[in-house]
């Protein structure tokens, strides 16, 4: 099972860490370490790694969810410029529907751009759903695990229920666990059951959300899922134990 670090989130779970409106976090699978978005400030997210005891060369793959500032201004933490001539040792996973403005910046550092358009995997295990939604393009990471899917998610415009629905049409695997941003912060308590429901239908066992959730919709979530349900904010690492 993977151990999921979270580097930077708008709630603290330490006084130490400090929370920012954004979100970050490690995936550290078979030996692997993935960083998934990079939060909105690149001091913040260097600060908080060094205090989970992370080191950001360690990074070999960073893969951003979508465009907004919140999760990829703080890129350049990871991604610093690398003196002429020297191989660049990460890959970026970039939508290729983003800036080149964005492009631009991860070619800077000399890391390998990746541009993605459909789902498709990284290395073997881990995967990217592609570009999801209509209005906010996104991507999402999907892990495949023995106790089954595990889908980590930034903002979640596209509709959560339809990136479970997707990375389990595409793996033929139910979900385990889902955890990241479901931008549910503006609906009614109504209509986030309704999603909780359909997300249970859809196999989901255990959930995390965090981020753009929103608290109100967060509190809703533990209630239904009870012993399921994780909670989590900068600072946290989900381990084998727990997941």
């Amino acid at each position: 099972m993977p151990v999921i670090k979270i580097y930077y989130d708008n709630v603290s779970v330490s006084k130490n860490i400090k929370a920012a409106w954004g979100f970050s976090a490690l995936v550290k699978y078979k030996g692997r370490n993935i960083l998934f978005d990079a939060g909105g400030n690149a001091e913040v997210l260097s600060a908080n790694m060094k205090k989970m005891g992370s080191d950001p060369k360690c990074i070999e793959f960073v893969v951003i969810s979508h465009k907004h500032w919140d999760h990829v201004d703080g890129v350049s933490a990871v991604l610093p410029a690398l003196p002429a001539g020297r191989q660049p040792s990460q890959k970026v996973y970039f939508l290729k529907s983003f800036s080149e403005r964005l492009k631009k910046r991860a070619k800077a550092s000399g890391a390998k751009l990746v541009e993605i358009i459909k789902f498709q995997k990284i290395i073997p295990g881990i995967y990217t759903t592609g570009e999801m939604g209509k209005t906010i393009k996104e991507q999402s990471l999907i892990i495949d695990t023995p106790k089954g899917l595990i889908i980590v998610t930034g903002c979640s415009h596209p509709g959560i229920v339809d990136i479970v629905r997707h990375s389990k049409k595409k793996l033929k695997k139910d979900i385990y666990f889902v955890i990241g941003g479901f931008h549910l912060k503006t609906l009614r308590a109504e209509q986030v059951r309704r999603i909780i429901n359909e997300l249970k239908e859809l196999g989901v066992k255990r959930i995390a959300p965090c981020h753009c959730t929103g608290k109100k919709a967060i509190s809703i979530f533990q209630k239904e899922f009870q012993n399921d349900f994780i909670k989590i904010g900068v600072g946290s690492i989900i381990g084998t134990d727990e997941i």
